[in-house]
Formats: C-alpha cells, structure tokens, sequence
C-alpha cells in the first residue's frame, strides 16, 4: 500500500467501483429480459403477422384439400 493511498480515497474507489458492477449487472439483467422477450412464440406471431397467417392458411388449405380427397372418387 503505498502513502498517497489513505483510506478515505480508497474508500471512494471501493464505492464507484461498485456502483459500476451494480450498473453492468442492471444492464446485463435488462439485455437478457429483452431477449427472452423476443425468443417469445408471441412476441414472433405478432411481429411476423403476415407470414405466420400465409402459412396458416396454406396448411389449412392442404388439409381440407387432403380430406376432401378421401371422400371424393378418383376416377
């Protein structure tokens, strides 16, 4: 320890270095809630409205084709 080093100022490090960890760990939090919101089955439906209706109905559409065949004579 050397003598320009008293306890008030390495009291004063001590302090703004937690502050920086408990700021990084905030932050850390905030990006991982983000991205567990955009990994959401929800959150994806809403944001690829379009597609995901296109492809529901296409499926839909193959089944009922796919059923109504069963039913319908081949000739």
């Amino acid at each position: 320890m050397s003598a320009s080093a008293t306890p008030e100022k390495l009291e004063v490090q001590a302090h703004a270095q937690r502050e920086r960890i408990h700021r990084t760990a905030l932050e850390l939090i905030s990006k991982v809630d983000d991205a567990k919101q955009r990994l959401t089955l929800s959150y994806n439906v809403r944001a690829h409205f379009g597609l995901t209706t296109a492809v529901s109905v296409a499926v839909c559409f193959l089944c009922g084709y796919a059923i109504a065949g069963m039913f319908i004579e081949s000739r």
